[in-house]
């Protein structure tokens, strides 16, 4: 089983670090991935995907997180961002920060995955500190040590 997983993630990153590479756009880009997967309780089996994607235009986090998580995760989320710019419909909470016609930033919760994109171009460099910092303690709040 642990092989099948082993071959999968690898795929995954793969597929991943191909795109990066042939976008023409993120000559400076880098991203990691990591999949934490852990079988050894039965019944407490545990895994999360955790992706952070930093090229010239675009920082995007990307999560799946155990379900039992997602409250967590949402009030996180709530508190950084806020009830009154949060916009719920069909079970997908998001927030969306724009500039004329342009997004700054768009930060997606459905279920158990999380997707936060960032215009590097129109966001400020405090923003982009602070989306490090929030992708940092999402990545530490799904974690199987503080999630348990």
């Amino acid at each position: 089983m642990k092989t099948v997983i082993f071959v999968i993630v690898s795929l995954v990153f793969g597929l991943l670090t191909t795109q990066a590479q042939t976008d023409e756009n993120s000559s400076g880009s880098s991203s990691s991935f990591s999949i934490t997967y852990d079988t050894d309780a039965e019944h407490k089996a545990f895994y999360r995907s955790f992706v952070t994607l930093d090229t010239d235009d675009n920082y995007r986090i990307k999560i799946k997180f155990m379900k039992r998580m997602k409250s967590h995760v949402k009030s996180y989320l709530i508190d950084q961002f806020g009830q009154k710019d949060m916009v719920i419909k069909d079970n997908t909470y998001s927030w969306t920060k724009g500039l004329e016609d342009e997004e700054i930033y768009v930060v997606k919760l459905k279920g158990n995955k999380l997707r936060i994109n960032v215009n590097k171009e129109l966001a400020s460099d405090k923003l982009l500190k602070r989306f490090g910092l929030i992708g940092k303690e999402l990545k530490e709040m799904t974690s199987q040590e503080s999630g348990s």
